[in-house]
């Protein structure tokens, strides 16, 4: 119940169409309950022989009801259907808008498969519930309600034996209702399943033909499918005793009016017309004693995709701004660590280790360590994407979590590992998220990047359209369109995260020419393996099991002789091999 509270604000929302379509189906109802009726009266008026003129009249009244039951079906079908798309739309943008403020936390527990899985099949089954579900439930529950009236009205008696066999139909319901929404559970997480064996096989499709695993990976797939089957068979073997039972049950209803009803007009206990007219209502039961079954179905599907999809409202993420004080972020403010350390998960060792830690406002700092040091996290930690278990991180002597994160964001520049380009042009790529920029600004960057000359090359050069990923480019590429989207922001705060790892030498020197040139004033923080990128950095500092072990600049650290000058050394003599051989 809880699920569906959490659902009403939308139909609320939309409560004039949801009472239109409501009062559209009732009026349809009604007049499709007049018919019967009118049967009845023209029949008992033919039997009496004396009625040929009122026959036109009866004639005229079945045609102008066919009018309003096409005006009524119309109106439902626009306003209940026509809601429930409604109702999709809004759920669906807040979802989306929900997902992009969760945090990293978060996201490292999902599968990307699952979380498509809840925005379309989940969803399409909670519209389905709003729209169909709602519909059948409300025209069911009047039908059936009107139909039982009018019954008992043309014929107590015969009504009270013809609905001696229904009530078994409700003990069927609350027997089946716990098993069946159990089954649906199943079934919606097993979809999720292939939804994201599908969307892993994608992205890794490259990886999959290099290692020749087409025929395994089908193989795989065959089997997720099956189970697939086998569980939706579970849910429809229920349903194969559920709705015949309930269609044998108004057999035997019909059976026995036909019975008692066909003696009691011989008997002249009821007229012709009373008896067709009983059966007509009998017959109007059926559709709705069905659709019970089929709305119960569409209810346990939507109230599952409900939960799972609430799942993802319900979810929080740990990176929040609370206790904002400051909105705008000094354009020259030291950046500062103190005692700052973290770790992943509360059982996990720590990543970072008591790091303190000053770089003064235009200066560059170097960061080096083996892999799984902590260099990426101590990156990540002044973009907030995580926050610090003890200590602090300040800028301009205020903590980062005194500024907002929008602002604290807009302040940094920060070039990943591996970047992350979207499937547009280049020129959408590098100017994410700046709408006004103009192509002088473009084009400036692009020559800040060292990108002009692959430019040259591409078909509609910075209109180029790249695929998913950015699958078309070079490694080298992706970096310098990543370099040129941060520097397009002009940030005080420069982060590259050995991002001129797929570079070779002549490029990466260009590059740090042309950021020393035309960002001096940009702090910059550079982590990196290879020590060439670093080597004229202010100060350089080599990060061990989560802790600063040693610091200064480059001259200073090789004359120290501990790790930073083994590493060159091992570094430069690589480099002397290669130029031999």
């Amino acid at each position: 119940m809880n699920n569906l509270k959490s659902f009403l604000p939308y139909v609320n929302k939309y409560r004039r169409e949801f009472l239109l379509g409501v009062l559209a189906l009732i009026v349809t109802d009604a007049m499709t309950l007049v018919v019967p009726w009118l049967i009845k009266e023209f029949i008992d008026i033919i039997s009496l022989k004396n009625g040929k003129e009122q026959i036109l009249k009866y004639v005229l009244l079945l045609f102008l009801i066919s009018l309003g039951l096409m005006g009524g079906r119309y109106g439902w079908r626009k306003y209940m259907f026509g809601l429930s798309r409604k109702i999709e739309f809004d759920i669906l943008n807040d979802l989306f808008q929900h997902l992009l403020s969760l945090d990293r936390f978060w996201y490292q527990k999902q599968k990307t498969g699952d979380l498509m899985s809840r925005a379309t099949n989940d969803l399409r089954a909670v519209r389905d519930f709003f729209g169909l579900g709602v519909l059948i439930l409300i025209d069911a529950v009047f039908v059936i309600i009107m139909a039982v009236v009018m019954m008992s009205f043309i014929n107590f008696d015969l009504a009270l034996k013809v609905f001696i066999p229904l009530p078994f139909i409700s003990v069927l319901f609350f027997c089946f209702v716990r098993e069946i929404g159990k089954r649906h559970t199943e079934v919606q997480e097993h979809l999720s399943k292939i939804t994201e064996r599908v969307q892993e096989n994608l992205s890794g499709i490259r990886i999959l033909h290099a290692f020749v695993q087409e025929e395994y990976e089908k193989e795989k797939f065959k089997r997720l499918n099956l189970e697939y089957i086998k569980k939706n068979l579970r849910v429809t073997q229920i349903f194969g005793l559920f709705t015949p039972t309930m269609v044998f049950s108004m057999g035997i209803a019909s059976m026995i009016s036909l019975w008692m009803g066909g003696k009691a007009v011989v008997s002249e206990e009821i007229t012709l017309g009373s008896f067709v007219a009983f059966n007509g209502y009998l017959m109007l039961l059926s559709w709705p004693m069905m659709g019970i079954g089929y709305v119960f179905n569409l209810t346990q599907k939507g109230l599952v995709g409900m939960k799972r999809i609430n799942e993802v409202f319900f979810a929080k993420p740990k990176i929040v701004d609370e206790g904002v004080k400051f909105m705008d972020i000094p354009n020259h403010g030291d950046l500062e660590f103190v005692k700052v350390c973290f770790s992943y998960s509360d059982d996990a060792d720590r990543t970072l280790n008591g790091v303190d830690l000053r770089v003064l406002s235009g200066q560059t700092l170097g960061v080096v360590g083996l892999i799984g040091s902590g260099k990426t996290t101590l990156a990540q930690l002044i973009l907030r994407f995580y926050d610090p278990i003890s200590g602090d991180i300040l800028i301009d002597g205020k903590s980062i979590r005194e500024f907002s994160l929008q602002s604290l964001r807009n302040y940094i520049g920060y070039v990943s590992q591996e970047p992350f380009l979207f499937s547009t042009s280049i020129r959408n790529n590098i100017a994410l998220g700046n709408k006004n920029i103009s192509d002088s600004e473009i084009e400036k960057i692009v020559q800040v990047a060292g990108l002009e000359s692959d430019l040259k090359i591409f078909p509609d050069h910075i209109e180029t359209l790249i695929g998913e990923k950015g699958v078309t480019l070079s490694g080298g590429q992706k970096q310098r369109i990543a370099l040129a989207r941060a520097l397009l922001k002009n940030p005080k705060l420069l982060i590259l995260d050995d991002s001129f790892s797929s570079l070779d030498s002549e490029m990466e020197k260009g590059l740090l020419e042309n950021l020393k040139k035309y960002y001096s004033n940009t702090t910059k923080i550079i982590i990196s393996h290879r020590l060439s990128t670093i080597l004229s950095a202010d100060n350089i500092v080599v990060i061990e099991n989560g802790a600063i072990s040693e610091q200064g600049n480059h001259s200073q650290l090789v004359e120290l002789g501990g790790v930073y000058a083994e590493l060159f050394r091992n570094q430069e003599l690589a480099r002397e091999m290669k130029i031999i051989l």
